[in-house]
């Protein structure tokens, strides 16, 4: 059995008109009669009735049709698969990545792929929240790892994890015997956080604000490794993200309650583009949903 009498088989089920089916095959009425008897001799039944110019199916016809139908199927996709495949020999993938996801997120990821397909070049840039999105938006960047839910209307994200804030300070801080306080108790704690740009900032002003907290902020600086080594050596305490506190092994870090802040972390992409198989592998080392997501 040939996979194109398969493809005759198919076409003539639709039409039923040798005429029509061989334009749309692009073959002679003639080459696909002689296709046909072939596949009927092989299987040993009639698949179509002969009535006057036309034809029918026969009973074994409509028996016969959905399984080549879906062998067809079956043989299409897995030459897209190949051609996926093939695409992965090569190529480029543009990410860009919050700091705080590079390390701890992202690196491990970029290890795994590029072991994977070792052809294909990846560029991680750092970025903050807002330059993800809008690289997003003007086809600068192919994926990003940022905040879930985006900003954009024009941008999905798939959710990563949900991740807390955790107030940091080093051992010898007088909140180092602590291992949980209420958000309303920062009152008079000096604080060094992020700048005002930062998303996770606004997330820490939100929950500040809602358990009525002015906080007494000393300093602010552009990184979390930064405010993490300033604390180590100083008498303030930092907000930061909780693998960044899970890395801090010499500091101590001390859940925050009443209310609890959480950010969810997530792959972001432009809405309606069609992804490269590059992008759709990498997206699946981070979310095990991104490769169908993206494959929209």
């Amino acid at each position: 059995m040939e996979l194109r009498q398969l493809r005759y088989f198919v076409d003539l089920a639709k039409t039923e008109h040798l005429t029509t089916s061989a334009k749309n095959l692009f073959v002679t009425q003639s080459t696909l009669s002689h296709g046909l008897r072939q596949l009927e001799d092989e299987l040993g039944m009639v698949l179509f009735d002969r009535i006057g110019r036309g034809l029918k199916l026969s009973q074994a016809g409509v028996v016969f049709r959905n399984h080549a139908e879906r062998a067809l199927h079956e043989l299409e996709a897995g030459r897209m698969a190949l051609a996926d495949l093939s695409e992965l020999q090569t190529g480029s993938l543009t990410l860009g990545v919050i700091p705080t996801f590079l390390n701890t997120l992202v690196a491990p990821a970029v290890a795994a792929f590029t072991r994977a397909y070792p052809r294909v070049a990846i560029e991680v840039r750092e970025l903050l929240a807002r330059p993800v999105e809008q690289g997003l938006l003007d086809g600068t960047l192919d994926l990003g790892v940022s905040f879930h839910p985006p900003q954009s209307a024009d941008l999905e994200a798939l959710p990563l994890f949900d991740e807390r804030m955790m107030l940091l300070v080093n051992p010898s801080h007088p909140l180092a015997t602590r291992r949980t306080m209420a958000v309303k108790a920062l009152a008079d704690v000096p604080l060094a956080l992020l700048p005002r740009s930062f998303y996770t900032r606004g997330l820490i002003d939100d929950g500040l604000r809602s358990a009525g907290v002015a906080p007494l902020l000393r300093v602010e600086m552009g990184s979390v490794e930064s405010l993490i080594a300033l604390c180590r050596w100083g008498d303030m305490a930092t907000i930061v993200p909780e693998r960044a506190a899970q890395q801090a092994t010499d500091m101590v870090a001390i859940h925050l309650i009443s209310p609890q802040l959480i950010r969810t972390a997530g792959l972001l992409f432009r809405r309606g583009t069609q992804y490269s198989a590059a992008a759709r592998e990498f997206a699946a080392h981070l979310a095990p949903a991104a490769r169908a997501s993206l494959g929209r």
